[in-house]
């Protein structure tokens, strides 16, 4: 892969990026796992949640080492309907416009997905990468024109009901679309993934700590989020540097950007959906942490 697409700077921004944005918004995670796991098992709920949590994570990068092919194609329909339904979206629609981040730059810019897809996957190649894109070629098309004619209805909505809230929608869609084909793979991923689902995850937990203040809540959010995000990017740093002798520096970093994101992204989406399943919430008024 040409080292101009993704220099180390970018690789080395976008991991910043994550460890300071990204894992903070997974950090309060713990306080589902109680919420979700007390009542059933009482004082064990840290052991339960804790055995799941890192037991899934194992099971993700275990995923990768062994059966790479099937684990991306898994994260990456997982992804979808996290990011999908991060943004209110549901349904095979809100998949099309949440993994928009994933299939859009396989479609307009497949080489460089293919490299970072080679560097992530233990002994991949770009070449076999691509003859796969090729495959998925027409699939992709159908992923655009349903993304289109979304943003088509949407603009329609806009001018027939005068709604802003379609106007935005349209506009975003848009904006994403052309960030996610014009840019670099690693630094349209970075905008998406830190500096809009990331931020505004962050934002709702700031909500609904404190629904009075929320930049109080904001804090509060983030001093209880910085030990679990920061044991999680210490982790991620030296599993890197563990596996780095011998490699280029770019690939490296990418690699534990995505293997570690995914090794806690993972668990994350799945504990969220099973604590909304359950109705477990931490943030009700008697649970509000300190």
């Amino acid at each position: 892969m040409d080292y101009s697409v993704a220099p180390i700077a970018v690789a080395v921004a976008l991991a910043a990026c994550v460890a300071v944005v990204g894992m903070p918004h997974g950090g309060l995670d713990h306080l589902f796992g109680r919420a979700a796991f007390e009542p059933y098992t009482g004082k064990w709920w840290r052991l339960t949640f804790a055995g799941l949590y890192l037991g899934l994570a194992a099971f993700v990068v275990a995923g990768w080492l062994l059966i790479p092919a099937l684990t991306v194609v898994l994260f990456f329909l997982v992804s979808a309907y996290h990011f999908a339904h991060a943004d209110g979206r549901s349904g095979l629609l809100g998949l099309v416009e949440g993994g928009a981040v994933i299939w859009l730059p396989m479609l307009a810019r497949p080489a460089d997905v293919a490299g970072l897809l080679a560097w992530v996957m233990p002994g991949g190649n770009q070449a076999d990468v691509l003859s796969v894109f090729d495959q998925l070629v027409p699939f992709l098309w159908i992923l655009a024109a349903v993304y289109s004619a979304q943003i088509v209805l949407l603009i329609a909505r806009a001018v027939t009901a005068n709604s802003m809230v379609c106007v935005a929608d349209a506009v975003r869609l848009i904006l994403f679309a052309a960030v996610f084909a014009l840019l670099p793979v690693l630094v349209s991923f970075g905008l998406f993934f830190c500096g809009w689902h990331s931020t505004r995850e962050l934002a709702t937990l700031a909500r609904r700590v404190d629904v009075a203040q929320p930049w109080r809540g904001f804090r509060r959010v983030i001093l209880l989020a910085a030990p679990r995000a920061g044991v999680s990017v210490v982790a991620t740093a030296i599993a890197a540097w563990w596996f780095a002798a011998g490699r280029e520096v770019t690939p490296v970093v990418v690699q534990a950007v995505f293997l570690g994101l995914s090794a806690v992204a993972v668990p994350h989406i799945l504990l969220h959906a099973f604590a909304e399943y359950l109705g477990a919430d931490p943030f009700a008024p008697a649970g509000v942490p300190a």
